[in-house]
């Protein structure tokens, strides 16, 4: 008689209990994540770098209009102002002169250079905000997505230690060894979630407004605004690049691909970075073919806190080892003729595993030509 497999010890049965504690356990993983180290630090170095300078950039190029724009020759926009309603410290230069105005904006320049130079960074950020807000608001119809982006970006580096790598404060800290507070870990930590969620929010709901589009659905929208004269800045590129109907077609269908399922590529590590690279491309040509340098700029800045601590050590080290052999930068740079030095330290990064590498090597050549010079006495 076949004897019945008790109902208790069944596959399924097991299965459940055995997961009993998975709650607790992702739960657990979730707090050590927060609490445990500052992440993208690196990344967000280079985000700091890259739109604060595409910020400089941008208000050193409108400084001869700036009055214009933004300052008391801007008075015609008055009544849109008091419909947006901004409150003060934002509207302090609706009714300011031309010397405070002046004054704002050159100030508003010093902050932007600390804030790349990563100096201070902790008080910089909201002082950036507030200052920057301030000019943009006295104008908004002139500004792009861009301008809107970067402001909601400082809003959530406020929450981040930005200034960890590559900047001013990373070298103080390190001459007075300050230790990190678990509370500023978990707060630098919530700011990478809300720019991550930012911006995977900017991309999906911009491809699914492009999908709607009748241009968009035919395949046909990229050939439009590189023929336009507001935007066409190369007019014989443009011609180049849209003069056969199949390189527009992929074009603009991958464009509105790679954006709704941006969010959903980041999950894997090769599929994320193949969602970087085709962001970057889409970036590079809107800056080069639209003449969106500030706005692609500033909108791929954002992007760099999703690669990898290590992979921005190598870039760097290779940067330094390139621009190390340039003739110019070694007259300009005393012993930059050497190994590139990073001058940070990383728990990705493999120096101290390099530096054995080569002392074995100059051992191993030391031997070699010692044992060919044996060689050589014996034979003589």
């Amino acid at each position: 008689m076949e004897l019945i497999k008790p109902q208790d010890s069944t596959p399924i049965r097991t299965w459940i209990r055995g997961q009993r504690d998975s709650p607790r356990r992702l739960f657990d993983r979730v707090v050590a994540w927060f609490i445990s180290d500052r992440h993208a630090d690196y990344g967000f170095a280079v985000m700091r770098i890259a739109s604060g300078l595409f910020l400089l950039g941008w208000l050193l190029a409108n400084l001869p209009i700036a009055s214009k724009i933004w300052g008391p020759g801007s008075a015609y926009w008055q009544p849109y102002r008091e419909v947006l309603g901004y409150k003060f410290p934002l509207n302090v230069l609706q009714e300011a002169g031309p010397g405070l105005f002046w004054a704002w904006y050159v100030v508003t320049i010093a902050l932007v250079i600390a804030f790349v130079l990563g100096w201070r960074t902790r008080f910089i950020t909201p002082l950036l905000f507030i200052a920057y807000t301030a000019i943009n608001a006295q104008n908004t119809p002139i500004a792009d997505g861009g301008n809107y982006f970067i402001r909601i970006m400082l809003i959530y580096l406020i929450l981040v230690d930005v200034s960890r790598r590559w900047s001013l404060d990373s070298r103080r800290r390190a001459a007075k060894k300050s230790v990190e507070t678990q509370v500023g870990s978990v707060l630098h930590n919530i700011g990478l979630c809300m720019v991550v969620a930012q911006v995977c929010l900017v991309y999906l709901e911009a491809g699914l407004y492009k999908v709607q589009g009748t241009l968009w659905q035919n395949g046909t929208a990229v050939y439009y605004p590189l023929q336009s004269e507001a935007y066409g800045v190369f007019p014989p590129l443009a011609d180049l690049l849209t003069y056969f109907a199949l390189p527009v077609f992929i074009v603009t269908y991958v464009s509105v691909l790679a954006q709704i399922a941006f969010p959903f590529l980041l999950f894997n590590k090769i599929t994320r970075r193949v969602a970087l690279i085709l962001m970057l491309g889409m970036h590079l040509g809107i800056a080069l073919l639209m003449g969106l340098p500030f706005f692609s700029g500033i909108m791929a800045s954002a992007d760099a806190v999703l690669v990898s601590g290590a992979t921005w050590v190598a870039i760097v080290g290779w940067l330094q080892l390139t621009l190390s052999k340039i003739p110019f930068v070694q007259k300009l740079i005393p012993g930059s003729s050497g190994k590139a030095e990073l001058g940070e330290s990383s728990g990705d990064d493999d120096s101290g595993e390099n530096d054995k590498v080569a002392e074995a090597d100059s051992k191993k050549k030391a031997d070699e030509k010692e044992d060919s010079g044996t060689l050589d006495k014996t034979r003589s």
